[in-house]
């Protein structure tokens, strides 16, 4: 069923409802409902319910929540065991200023590049108490992080993007039919035209210098930061501390001065094992289970806790993400909902008849972003877009290739602006701060480079 501009409606519904409330949980569970209003009436209870069933039996919805509950339990024993705390004096003698911890963060951003989950969580779990040290908001740090996880993915041809992508370029007749065996050929091809990403990078390395001004709800971030030294505040955390309370967790940040002891091995063996394991597996659920096991055989045979211990810590993690769960589940939901009712179709077809050749590209860049940003699916809207959008360039007698990078722009902005995507969530998360406190702070940067991206993709599309 075809349902028109009504599919406009729970998506523009879902962001007033956050930007009204600040409640990102709340705001998606109300796009999906109302969503299922307006596909079933009155009788959307059932149909919503089973919509809810599906996405907690979605097998790969299983793998990422998961996923991320078996992180929070492995933050929480690398903290115990003072792991993290001997990795930050370690970069607190080399990261002197906020430019140093800030470029820091990107180069490792950049060094860990197969998978922007790996990324976001390694890299924010390696810097959050040296950012505290030098009274650098958590907020800069997320932002940080979320600009190379998807970013950096993409352009680098050896990551999970590029598998994904690469498979659904190559399925494509009209891309078959210029000479492209395989899909790597082809996105090595698009690479230089994935102009989002690159900007993205770009000005996150300016602000890192220091050469972009703070802007928005970054500025009273770091106001915020001077005026109490940077303590993290319980209001700013994305649950209550009872669950740390519960596992004897200390909550102050810096540390207190008692607690100066920690050595590097206990943060930087399972960090390894993390990372080693997915590179050598591409699976991280075996990595975080591994590097798991390797806490267990790193801190008990040294008496760093009990095994009861280290249980209570582990489930204590857990529970600490399971905000972070929640919201996840409900951007599943609401990425089904968008889909069942034919968004991502609507608006392409709506704007096909003002595109020519040249502007099209440009176009294409600013629907997916749209897109994506209010429905959180990247890889799904990409997905339905290329078998558009390519037939679309070659009718117009526009560069493929061209179009092609503005798609994975578009996703890669999605990814890393929406308020409730994967990345964005599990940015915050890791950085201990709200969700929408890191999604407001760097949504003018995102924009910026969206901006930038635009122009280029303009140009770009004049010239060739």
């Amino acid at each position: 069923m075809n349902y028109g501009f009504l599919t406009l409606i729970p998506p523009l519904a879902m962001l007033v409802f956050a930007l009204k409330t600040k409640k990102s949980f709340e705001a998606l569970i109300f796009g999906t409902l109302i969503a299922y209003i307006i596909m079933h009436g009155f009788r959307f209870i059932i149909p919503w319910c089973e919509l809810l069933l599906s996405e907690i039996s979605n097998a790969d919805n299983q793998y990422i929540l998961t996923l991320c509950g078996l992180f929070g339990g492995f933050i929480f024993l690398l903290k115990e065991a003072k792991g993290t705390l001997g990795f930050s004096n370690l970069l607190s003698r080399f990261c002197k200023s906020e430019r140093s911890v800030l470029l820091t963060s990107i180069v490792m951003g950049i060094i860990i590049f197969v998978d922007d989950y790996l990324n976001i969580m390694t890299i924010g779990t390696c810097m959050n108490e040296v950012c505290d040290r030098r009274r650098i908001p958590r907020q800069a740090l997320a932002y940080v992080i979320d600009s190379t996880g998807a970013p950096v993915c993409a352009l680098i041809p050896f990551s999970t993007w590029v598998v994904f992508y690469s498979g659904v370029f190559i399925q494509e007749p009209i891309i078959q039919g210029m000479g492209f065996t395989n899909g790597m050929s082809v996105y090595l091809k698009v690479l230089p035209y994935m102009f989002y990403p690159i900007c993205a990078l770009l000005v996150v390395f300016l602000c890192a210098l220091g050469s972009l001004p703070k802007l928005g709800a970054m500025k009273r971030a770091y106001r915020d930061a001077n005026a109490r030294e940077q303590r993290v505040e319980p209001e700013l955390h994305n649950v209550p501390s009872v669950d740390i309370a519960m596992a004897g967790m200390a909550t102050d940040y810096p540390p207190k001065q008692e607690a100066k002891e920690g050595n590097m091995i206990d943060f930087l063996l399972p960090i390894a094992v993390l990372i080693g394991v997915t590179i050598v597996t591409s699976n991280m659920l075996v990595a975080i289970v591994l590097a798991l096991a390797a806490c267990m055989l790193l801190y008990l045979p040294r008496k760093k806790m009990t095994f009861t211990r280290f249980v209570e810590l582990f489930f204590a993690g857990f529970a600490d993400i399971l905000p972070v769960l929640a919201i996840l589940l409900a951007s599943f939901m609401i990425k089904t909902a968008c889909g069942e009712m034919g968004l991502s179709e609507f608006v392409i077809e709506l704007a096909a008849p003002v595109m020519n050749g040249a502007t099209l590209p440009a176009i294409i860049f600013v629907i997916i972003a749209v897109l994506t940003f209010v429905t959180s699916s990247f890889w799904g809207i990409e997905a339905v877009a290329v078998s558009i959008v390519v037939p679309l360039a070659l009718a117009l007698n526009g560069n493929v290739l061209l179009t092609l990078g503005a798609v994975v722009s578009g996703g890669v902005f999605g990814s890393h602006a929406c308020f409730y995507s994967d990345a964005t969530v599990l940015s915050s998360a890791t950085c201990e701060i709200d969700n929408l406190s890191h999604a407001s702070s760097q949504l003018p940067y995102a924009l910026i480079s969206a901006a930038l991206a635009t122009l280029a993709f303009l140009i770009f599309g004049l010239v060739t």
